[in-house]
């Protein structure tokens, strides 16, 4: 039986190392989901997540001006030939919106368009609207717990909802610390 030296232990170790991190460094970043998505960062702008019944669902950057048929093409198009209802399809998408294409038949599908996850909208820099967030929605904001949450809501409840972010200095356990801390993840309307 030969010997390595120690030298050479190190050597190999380090290149396995090596070929080990290349791999993960080169591997496209997939958010964790069974759908095998990816994330597409190009640049900042109009973040469109794609789902259902399309080649390559993910997350997809727009400069301006999106559709639902552009966020559909650029997720490599319907899967299995399936045709959807054309006539909404040039209808613009906001920043932030998830376009789910849903198979209702062996070959007609349909378009449902919703809001990300608050989770997904944090990720992306995308300000959660302090008027309609849920409990929930403002848990995943860093700095908000639950009952500071909660505090948000009952304020939006009992002054009819914020007319200007800065209105959240006058919710309860929000000073101006914190405020500064959470302003950007939220908007008011």
């Amino acid at each position: 039986m030969r010997h390595v030296r120690r030298e050479q232990e190190l050597i190999i170790f380090f290149g396995a190392l090596f070929l080990i991190l290349s791999y993960f460094i080169h591997k496209p970043y997939t958010m964790g989901s069974d759908d095998g998505l990816i994330f597409h960062k190009e640049n900042e702008g109009t973040y469109i997540e794609v789902l259902g019944e399309v080649r390559a669902p993910g997350f997809y950057n727009f400069n301006e001006g999106v559709t639902i048929d552009d966020a559909v093409k650029r997720a490599g198009g319907l899967r299995h030939s399936l045709s959807i209802d054309t006539s909404f399809q040039s209808n613009g998408l906001r920043r932030g919106e998830k376009v789910t294409v849903q198979r209702i038949s062996r070959n007609t599908g349909r378009v449902l368009i919703e809001r990300m996850e608050p989770q997904k909208l944090i990720i992306f820099s995308i300000p959660l609207d302090i008027n309609t967030a849920t409990q929930q929605e403002l848990i995943a904001v860093p700095e908000i717990g639950p009952k500071t949450a909660l505090n948000i809501i009952e304020y939006r409840d009992k002054n009819n909802g914020f007319s200007t972010i800065e209105e959240l200095k006058d919710v309860k356990g929000i000073g101006k610390v914190r405020y500064e801390s959470i302003k950007s993840y939220l908007r008011a309307g």
